[in-house]
């Protein structure tokens, strides 16, 4: 109503970042407010996760969106605690997104998995897709902070093992410890969440992977080292493909 008092018009929808070719499924809501009326003022769909028969029924004209692994299969196999902030690529690009994203780039950034203990990675190696913390045997699920306990606090949703074949679940800030790559047992390197997210290979995250706590750095006196990490960078942003389709739908209108 304020921006409707000073003239603009608004306009209020979610959209799915998959129906844009973002390999995620990702609502988010979105607003646009503008000083002229706007006839389409959000993009029409582009893509769809249905499967061929499905979109024939509905006479949709759609683009499939790509899967987790469309997104991620030609970066370098790494064991936890393996790779670099900057690397090589060992492979050349396998389908049209990773061209997109790749872009004729030549240095694969931000590509370096977590250290895992070795109990970690044997729970990672029990889970198929689908699974997470909660379906693995006994003596290996997560324990108490400190304690050889077994912890009481299972969440459903940390570390579960993707499917390949499907668009991944909604990044969040906290990715690293969400997701189990599909066939290595170790979690996302930050290169792989910004893959899912759409961000082009040439962007080069800085600042520390993961988050450090407030009181270790003030502990330690290295509070100027507290920046937003890398994974929180990637998992709160909006992805650039859906921001793009967004952008040019209204620039048409203008």
């Amino acid at each position: 109503q304020e921006f409707n008092m000073i003239g603009y018009y608004v306009y209020i929808y979610i959209l799915e970042a998959a129906a844009y070719g973002v390999p995620q499924i990702r609502k988010r809501l979105f607003i646009v407010a503008s000083k002229r009326e706007l006839e389409n003022p959000f993009p029409l769909p582009t893509h769809g996760v249905l499967t061929n028969q499905q979109m024939s029924l509905f006479g949709e004209n759609l683009k499939f969106c790509p899967t987790l692994w469309d997104a991620i299969s030609d970066l370098p196999t790494l064991e936890a605690g393996e790779g670099k902030e900057e690397s090589n690529y060992v492979k050349k690009p396998l389908n049209e997104y990773q061209k997109l994203l790749r872009n004729g780039n030549k240095i694969l950034f931000n590509h370096k998995a977590m250290n895992h203990t070795q109990r970690m990675v044997e729970r990672f190696a029990t889970m198929t897709w689908g699974n997470s913390g909660k379906d693995v045997p006994k003596h290996l699920q997560p324990r108490q902070r400190n304690s050889k306990k077994i912890s009481q606090k299972i969440y459903d949703q940390n570390n579960r093992r993707l499917h390949p074949d499907k668009p991944c679940h909604t990044i969040p800030a906290s990715f690293y410890a969400n997701f189990v790559h599909p066939y290595q047992h170790r979690n996302f390197t930050a290169r792989e969440g910004a893959r899912i997210q759409s961000f082009p290979d040439s962007f080069k995250f800085m600042g520390k992977p993961t988050v450090v706590s407030h009181k270790l750095l003030s502990r330690e006196g290295r509070l100027a080292e507290k920046h937003l990490c890398q994974y929180n960078q990637i998992g709160n942003a909006v992805p650039p493909l859906l921001a793009k389709a967004i952008a040019d739908n209204i620039l048409k209108q203008l």
